[in-house]
């Protein structure tokens, strides 16, 4: 049991530097230019970031954790009026452990929803967190998002788009192949990876603090129980619904042949990092911000 905590505290201490040789940005406050552009953003500076509290958190299960923090639209926000029916629901990442929560990316759902779009940022169970790890914090996804829809539909007419980050990511894109009824007012644009890892079996046998994260999610290595790991790789084809990966060309925690599928769009980002998506003033965020506002 030792071994194993210091082995999850060594996985928590590495992911929050961000596995980085490139220099931190200096922190980035409320006083910020928004329109400097910045680059490799490290795990630590999401928390300077402006951020709002939630307008509402929902419950979908008996668990503290199996909440959804809903962050409403700024209905002066505009893009040409494009963004009004908007709407993102959010898996966020952390390799799977219960060290990292929803909170993180309080400035990036705070961003959203001045840019105009509803967002929806799904908690959930985790390695450490009792009933979490395979296959119970998928089954929380999929309750997380079955629920946030049934919440938009009481907006009005919607165009949702499932965007997972990073664990998020494999998360959100294994959710998306079962979605459950869609309420008729509710249209699913595009299930989107960030950063998203796609193969984890592969991905389990690699050596960055993540990527040994995966077998105390799995429960064992790939070689053990081959079976579990196939069921836990998303396949891209069930998705009943246009699947892009977005990809940083420099994210040094999920390696970029996790964003090619020939069942998808990929989208490289130039100099790109793994936390760069979380960041308002980052070439990837507004990537992002470009597909989900695109007038169709």
């Amino acid at each position: 049991m030792a071994l194993k905590n210091l082995i999850s505290l060594s996985c928590v201490v590495a992911f929050a530097f961000g596995c980085s040789t490139r220099p931190e940005h200096p922190p980035i406050g409320n006083e910020s230019n928004q329109s400097t552009k910045v680059e490799q953003v490290a795990y630590s500076t999401l928390s300077t970031l402006p951020a709002s509290a939630p307008t509402s958190v929902y419950a979908y299960g008996n668990s503290e954790l199996q909440t959804i923090s809903y962050w409403q639209a700024k209905a002066e926000a505009s893009h040409n009026g494009q963004v009004a029916n908007k709407a993102i629901i959010f898996i966020h990442g952390g390799c799977w452990l219960n060290a990292y929560d929803l909170s993180h990316g309080k400035g990036f759902y705070t961003s959203l929803a001045n840019e105009g779009i509803d967002t929806f940022a799904v908690e959930y169970r985790r390695s450490g967190d009792e009933g979490g790890g395979w296959p119970g914090s998928l089954e929380d996804v999929k309750s997380g998002v079955s629920h946030s829809l049934f919440e938009l539909s009481k907006l009005g007419p919607k165009e949702v788009y499932i965007i997972g980050h990073s664990a998020g990511g494999h998360l959100a894109l294994l959710a998306s192949q079962n979605t459950a009824s869609i309420p008729d007012n509710i249209t699913i644009k595009s299930v989107i990876g960030l950063a998203a890892i796609t193969d984890i079996a592969q991905y389990a046998r690699g050596e960055n603090s993540c990527q040994t994260a995966t077998t105390a999610f799995m429960g064992d290595t790939p070689d053990n129980i081959p079976y579990d790991y196939k069921k836990a790789t998303p396949q891209l084809s069930r998705i009943p619904f246009p699947v892009i990966l977005m990809q940083g060309n420099e994210d040094n925690i999920v390696p970029t042949r996790h964003s090619i599928d020939d069942n998808a769009q990929t989208i490289s980002i130039p100099n790109g990092g793994h936390f760069d998506w979380l960041h308002p003033q980052t070439d990837s965020y507004k990537a992002l911000i470009k597909v989900v506002t695109a007038n169709d």
